[in-house]
């Protein structure tokens, strides 16, 4: 949702961009089309001025010519008396009269009229001169010539002819202002066209940048969401990955090695479920700055997910300065660390792997800092641990053994053995508990020390365990077909099955599905598996209950215990773990565990079984102390159902007693 909600700004940005630039650009094409235009108009436009300009030069130039050249030829004809002249000066005048002719086809001017209506006058007076001429009258002519009339005639034709060319002047000279004034009309709205089109895109260029530098800064967030953690800020998995790849090639070149620390919170799920997910995630935080003033700045810390942690250190010389290291990520934990005005006492375990030494890859060195981290909690938590050959080889087997668990319940391998339960003030056999043995086809006989941890390490104790309670209900059912004294069935139930969301499900449905009578069947759960359970114990205890079945608690007096608890719990026996029994009756202080032991339970109203009885010195002292009921080998080894059947009929007929159940 986050990058979508960046994604959104970002698209909106790069379309008002785009759009910014397309209209720049229709914007700029417009003014240079425009521009262009108004040039080839202007191009157009002068180059008919010019024409017109020059027209009215070469009119001007003509009508002087030719008025020149005409009066030229009359006083030529009246000072040589040729008549020739008459010729040049008709000549002329047809030219005259075209370019008058042209002129006034040019302007708008009333002058053209008038010097042809003047004109008429003059050519009628100089044609009668050159007739005169022709006719060898020089007198007569040159007196026509030199007479008042013709000169005032001549002289207004004069007037209006340089009025005429003046006009014709001025008329060139405004085309050319006017063609100036067009230029520079057009020169000025270029510049303007050319300014507007730079102002366009130097806009268009700071909103670009301006964009660019959206993007950059877009691109560092992207980058830092990608490779940093959005909670506690410190590097995440994909930098993880990106520094380690760094370290192992600065390791190729100086030689040194790169040490993996990995590490997690313990109890970190207790401490959100207990206080809260923002006070866990206020942990978080806190543990990953402190790990950052602990660690040196070349280090890299990064939050890997959940609680989890790595820290890649370079340059290590020897182990050793991992071990400093190791001990200083140790101490943040020493005392409770303040949250939220919560002091939280908690740990952390610490696995380590080095390159080049335990692997060549990022996946490898990861893998095996994590088997180191499992063997630092499987030691205890509150430590760190080197990888070695030895974790591998153990977590090869455990990765074995695990897919063997599986072919073992598909295939038949696990039995039960059975071992009996006996009444001490009567020696009567009341019950037994069913204990699991796995039978390997190549391994032979493999105890169940080795495997029910692995088992529940991988869950697969869910399975198991519903085997191991279908399996002991219908054995017990089948028992009583066969005529034998109603025996109780003890069976455990791991953490792993007591924290299942059905378990209660489960149980009912075994007990319907086998038909076992409810009081024949004994549940019992360890201690520790009380106190660590999550959720409400005591429902879940008083749930089973309700079921009519029995329940007992195993391993007591490991230290785990709280009376208050105890009180609480629909409990119907106590087992006395077998480190209290063992050194009975020569270790005064298990005496006095023991003794105190029965003495609560049976304030309580709760029955006592003592569990690892071996001798008959263990077996008399839990007698005199009024111990209920006894299991161990002095009085029964865990035996197959057929073996425990004829075991009952021998250790009846030696008894001569009935056998009886627990009240």
């Amino acid at each position: 949702m986050e990058s979508i909600e960046h994604n959104i700004p970002n698209a909106q940005n790069k379309s008002k961009v785009h759009i910014s630039v397309t209209l720049a650009v229709a914007i700029s094409l417009v003014l240079i089309m425009a521009g262009i235009w108004n040039a080839y108009k202007t191009g157009l436009i002068a180059e008919e001025n010019i024409k017109a300009s020059l027209q009215l030069q070469r009119l001007s130039d003509s009508i002087r010519f030719h008025q020149e050249s005409m009066s030229g030829a009359i006083e030529f004809a009246l000072t040589t008396g040729e008549s020739h002249w008459h010729t040049s000066y008709e000549t002329n005048l047809l030219n005259l009269q075209d370019v008058m002719h042209a002129t006034d086809m040019t302007l708008s001017n009333s002058i053209v009229n008038k010097i042809q209506l003047e004109q008429g006058k003059v050519i009628e007076l100089e044609r009668e001169i050159f007739s005169l001429v022709t006719e060898k009258k020089q007198d007569e002519a040159f007196s026509l010539f030199a007479s008042d009339a013709y000169q005032e005639i001549k002289i207004e034709q004069e007037q209006n002819a340089l009025t005429l060319r003046a006009t014709l002047d001025r008329e060139a000279k405004d085309i050319i202002g006017t063609l100036k004034s067009r230029l520079d009309r057009t020169t000025i709205a270029l510049a303007i066209q050319i300014v507007f089109i730079i102002a366009i895109w130097l806009y268009i260029i700071n909103i670009v940048r301006r964009w660019q530098a959206h993007q950059s800064k877009h691109s560092n967030e992207l980058t830092r969401l990608a490779h940093y953690d959005a909670l506690t800020g410190i590097g995440n998995r994909t930098l993880f990955h990106l520094r380690l790849e760094t370290a192992f090639r600065q390791s190729r070149r100086d030689g040194k090695a790169v040490a993996l620390v990995l590490m997690d919170i313990d109890h970190f799920k207790d401490i959100n479920d207990s206080l809260g997910h923002d006070t866990g995630d206020k942990l978080l935080i806190k543990v990953a700055e402190e790990l950052q003033k602990t660690c040196r700045e070349t280090d890299t810390v990064v939050r890997l997910g959940g609680d989890e942690f790595a820290i890649i250190a370079t340059n290590i010389d020897k182990k050793r300065d991992s071990v400093i290291l190791g001990n200083k990520i140790l101490s943040i934990f020493e005392h409770p660390l303040s949250i939220q005005s919560n002091e939280i006492k908690t740990g952390t375990s610490i696995g380590l792997a080095f390159y080049p030494d335990d692997g060549d890859s990022a996946e490898e060195l990861l893998r095996k800092a994590d088997m180191a981290l499992y063997e630092a909690k499987r030691h205890g938590r509150a430590n760190f641990k080197f990888f070695d050959t030895a974790i591998e080889v153990a977590a090869r087997n455990k990765v074995k053994m695990q897919a063997d668990l599986q072919i073992a319940l598909e295939t038949g391998q696990f039995k039960l053995h059975y071992q009996p339960i006996i009444d001490l003030g009567g020696n009567l056999v009341i019950g037994v508990e069913s204990l699991i043995r796995w039978e390997h086809p190549e391994k032979g006989s493999i105890p169940p020390i080795e495997f029910i941890p692995i088992a529940e390490e991988s869950r697969f104790i869910v399975q198991i365990g519903e085997w191991v309670l279908r399996t002991a209900c219908q054995q017990q059912v089948d028992w009583e077909r066969k005529g034998l004294a109603s025996i109780n069935m003890a069976v455990n139930l791991s953490a792993v099955q007591f924290n299942e969301r059905n378990i209660l499900a489960q149980v009912e449905g075994i007990m319907q599905e086998t038909g076992i009578r409810e009081d024949q069947l004994t549940v019992e759960i360890t201690e520790s598996t009380l106190m660590e359970t999550e959720g409400d114990v005591i429902a879940k205890l008083h749930a089973l209950k309700s079921l009519g079945l029995k329940l007992a608690i195993d391993d007591f007096g490991t230290g785990y215990s709280s009376l208050a608890y105890l009180k609480r719990f629909p409990i119907h026996h106590l087992k006395i773990d077998r480190e209290f029994v063992k050194d009975l009756p020569e270790n005064t202080q298990d005496i006095a565990i023991a003794r105190s032991i029965i003495t609560m339970a049976h304030e309580l109203k709760i029955d006592v079984v003592a569990e690892g009885i071996e001798d008959q010195s263990q077996l008399r002292f839990l007698k005199e102390a009024s111990c209920n009921y006894g299991q161990g080998f002095h009085l029964g080894k865990p035996m197959p159902a057929a073996q425990f059947e004829e075991w009952l009929l021998h250790y009846n007929e030696q008894n001569h007693s009935n056998v009886r159940s627990v009240g």
